[in-house]
C-alpha cells in the first residue's frame, strides 16, 4: 500500500472544528447475505457495533480508500471495481469538536473462504451476523437497513 499523508492530531483537531470528514463504510456480506461488524474501541461509536470504514486521505481515489479499508481494517484483499453502493449519511456526534462526517457505504461481496484479520487497535470484536444488533451507531443501522431491505444484494 502506498504511503498517505497523515495529518498530526494538532492539525486533525483543526480540521475537525472546522470542516466535515469524508469518510467511508463497507459491508462485506457472503453469500447468504450475512455481514461483518465489528466492535470499535476508538471514537465516534467507541464501545459499540460498526462497520469497518476510515476517511479518506487527500491523495486516494475513492478505489484506493476502499482498497485501504479492506486491508487495514478487516486484513482482505479486495476487487473495489465489485463495489455497489449502498447510500450516504451525515454523522454528527458530540464527541472530538462536534465532528461530522460525510460517510459513503459501499458494499462488497465475499466468498465464505475469505480469512478475516481484525484491526486489534480499532476494534476488540467481530461477528458475522443476518440481523442488526441493538448496540450500533445510528449511521451503521441506516446503512444496514438499506442493505437488508434491499434484494439487489
Amino acid at each position: 500500500m502506498p504511503n498517505y499523508p497523515f495529518a498530526p492530531r494538532e492539525t486533525f483537531e483543526k480540521i475537525l472544528k472546522f470542516m466535515p470528514i469524508p469518510t467511508f463504510d463497507l459491508i462485506f456480506y457472503y453469500p447468504d447475505k450475512s455481514v461483518v461488524i465489528v466492535k470499535r474501541k476508538i471514537e465516534p461509536y467507541k464501545n459499540v457495533w460498526a462497520l469497518p470504514g476510515l476517511r479518506m486521505f487527500k491523495t486516494e481515489s475513492i478505489n484506493d480508500t476502499l482498497k485501504r479499508i479492506a486491508k487495514q481494517e478487516i486484513g482482505l484483499a479486495i476487487d473495489p471495481n465489485k463495489k455497489e453502493f449502498v447510500g450516504q449519511y451525515v454523522g454528527k456526534f458530540k464527541t472530538e469538536h462536534n465532528r461530522q462526517d460525510i460517510s459513503t457505504c459501499y458494499a462488497i461481496k465475499l466468498s465464505k473462504s475469505e480469512n478475516i484479520k481484525m484491526n486489534t487497535e480499532h476494534f476488540s470484536h467481530y461477528k458475522v451476523t443476518k440481523t442488526i444488533p441493538k448496540q450500533i451507531g445510528a449511521m451503521y443501522k441506516y446503512y444496514l437497513h438499506l442493505f437488508f431491505e434491499n434484494n439487489r444484494f
